[in-house]
């Protein structure tokens, strides 16, 4: 069951983030259904509809479309701090992602020159040379990692056949400005405790991010069986790991 409804546009917001302030939103996948590379456990858009590396075309909005609507969304007056590519599932699955990052940062660059691009990625596609470039392009290149092995990574992020979390970690290695984004969760299944956190750890010391976000469930997850982790425990995760690896690490959560 998802806690929050299918974006319905190509643009939404904006939206008050903790991490990226007033954000706009960029949806690049369909409005009707959710496509990604991955399914999961705590996804607040319920389970994948398409579960896919390479969604159909024609499911997809043109260049030209994301063009036509955000210079709409970005003439209006209010205040944007970030444009963000988020929404209905992955985003860098669109085959045009290349493309459409370079159009919205020309279009950023004359109608809101202050605003940052953001991109909130689950990694999956990461060993595309266009992906990288295109990452490499943006402000904030937000790329998923919940699990610090194989077997934590397929219990929490259930990925499309043809997925291998070595091939996603080899790709992350290349990328200049590494900024990571992890998901804690406990109950069934936890990336919180034993063996599982402690790989996560070793990973991120091994990464050495420029920057790292930990968060936990604040809504009802796609499946039952998990539980929000404690501010104080994501806030010692935070404090730990900045001490052993001098890594500058956020943890957010509810006040």
């Amino acid at each position: 069951m998802p806690s929050i409804a299918l974006q319905r546009g190509i643009i939404y917001g904006p939206i008050l983030s903790r991490r990226l302030g007033r954000s706009l939103g960029i949806n690049l996948m369909p409005v009707d259904c959710k496509v990604c590379s991955f399914d999961c456990v705590y996804c607040q858009y319920g389970c994948t509809d398409i579960l896919t590396q390479s969604p159909s075309h024609h499911l997809l909005p043109a260049v030209t479309d994301v063009r036509t609507a955000l210079v709409k969304a970005l003439r209006k007056p209010r205040t944007i701090d970030t444009l963000t590519f988020s929404g209905n599932g992955e985003s860098t699955l669109h085959p045009n992602f290349l493309e459409i990052v370079r159009a919205v940062k020309a279009l950023r660059d004359v109608l809101r020159p202050s605003a940052k691009l953001a991109v909130l990625t689950n990694s999956s596609t990461i060993n595309q040379e266009e992906i990288q470039i295109a990452l490499d392009m943006v402000d904030a290149p937000m790329m998923k990692l919940d699990a610090g092995d194989p077997q934590t990574f397929i219990k929490i992020n259930r990925p499309v056949s043809g997925i291998e979390f070595f091939d996603i970690i080899k790709g992350m290695k290349s990328v200049s400005h590494l900024m990571l984004q992890t998901m804690f969760v406990d109950g069934d299944i936890s990336n919180t405790r034993g063996e599982a956190y402690q790989a996560w750890v070793n990973l991120v010391g091994e990464l050495q991010p420029s920057l790292v976000h930990i968060y936990s469930i604040e809504r009802p997850t796609a499946e039952l069986g998990f539980r929000e982790v404690e501010p104080k425990k994501l806030h010692k995760i935070a404090e730990d790991l900045q001490k052993k690896f001098g890594i500058k690490i956020e943890a957010f959560y509810r006040s």
